[in-house]
């Protein structure tokens, strides 16, 4: 199965493309769309949002984060990430599956977008510090 989505500003336009996918493909219309892959579409008069409200509830829930303290920030400006050594290592999995679930929200938020990628390059060896980060940036998504 293959899913494409297509749209016009002419809702007769919308019925005449409809009409002739008909023709060669087997088609099912669901109407307007408010849900496509993670993704949350909401149409107003100002225009159309994306959001990922529910994919954020859910990976703060898989995480255990749902009951944190939101931050106003995804992370500290005045933090550096390094290697840091000195700081105790953290299981390479579950740290992978942390920051790697942020990365597909970065399509809604693009603000996290810095913080996500500079976490994501300590995969190798994760330390507490670096674990630290990421759960600011969850902290920040509530």
């Amino acid at each position: 199965m293959d899913n494409i989505i297509f749209g016009a500003t002419n809702k007769s336009l919308c019925e005449d493309f409809s009409k002739l996918m008909q023709v060669v493909f087997e088609i099912s219309m669901m109407g307007e769309l408010k849900f496509f892959l993670g993704l949350q579409i909401k149409k107003t008069n100002e225009g159309i949002y994306i959001h990922q409200t529910i994919y954020v509830k859910e990976l703060l829930k898989k995480f255990k984060m749902d009951n944190a303290k939101p931050m106003n920030a995804s992370m500290h400006p005045t933090i550096v990430l390094g290697l840091d050594e000195d700081s105790k290592q953290v299981n390479k999995k579950t740290y992978r599956g942390m920051i790697g679930s942020p990365l597909y929200l970065i399509v809604s938020k693009p603000n996290i977008m810095f913080s996500v990628c500079l976490c994501a390059r300590f995969q190798k060896e994760p330390r507490e510090v670096h674990l630290f980060v990421v759960k600011c940036i969850f902290r920040y998504l509530i």
